[in-house]
């Protein structure tokens, strides 16, 4: 049996879950701005991004099998998975829409209204025209700040190791100047 105080509670919690979801549903309205913001953002060039990924992926193993597979059957693979992808991006059920699911349920109307604005924006659109470029240079930059501080997280993960009597196990030996299995020489053991 529900005390007065669990009733007033649990009626507090139905009506702000109802107002929240009455203040923010997927109108059409709404619909239509996120669709715009995904547009403008640049929704379409994931459909050539996993086209060309996927495929890249593939190369090497077909390679193997077959050395002599010219790249424009490669090329061709590419194309014909983008097309596939692409036919059905903007369908019920496709990515836009999974995607617009995505955005209604992490913005409300106003924010993707404001998103749109910002994208629309000169300053926007130059974001989106750098973002590659900037987010690849960002990632470049951390790999070279963390291989700067390589011999305080060599020994931090010693210790840690150590307290716990684990060792990492020693790469395999090789001759004076010669590659390691990998192709490169690891580090010299201190």
């Amino acid at each position: 049996m529900l005390t007065s105080i669990s009733r007033i509670a649990l009626v507090a919690i139905l009506a702000c879950t109802t107002l929240t979801a009455q203040a923010d549903e997927l109108t059409p309205a709404k619909r239509t701005q996120i669709k715009t913001l995904l547009e403008v953002t640049g929704i379409k060039a994931i459909s050539e991004q996993i086209a060309n990924n996927t495929v890249q992926s593939w190369a090497p193993g077909i390679k193997q099998l077959d050395p002599k597979f010219p790249d424009k059957g490669l090329a061709i693979a590419r194309d014909a998975f983008l097309a596939s992808l692409n036919t059905k991006i903007d369908t019920p059920g496709g990515l836009i829409e999974q995607v617009t699911l995505v955005y209604h349920n992490t913005f409300s109307g106003p924010e993707i209204a404001d998103l749109l604005k910002f994208y629309q924006s000169p300053v926007g659109k130059k974001l989106l025209a750098n973002q590659a470029k900037v987010n690849g240079e960002t990632f470049q930059t951390a790999m070279k700040w963390a291989d700067s501080m390589s011999a305080d997280i060599d020994q931090r993960i010693e210790a840690g190791l150590k307290k716990e009597g684990l060792k990492l196990p020693e790469p395999p030996k090789t001759a004076p100047g010669a590659p390691a299995a990998g192709g490169t020489q690891p580090p010299a053991k201190k």
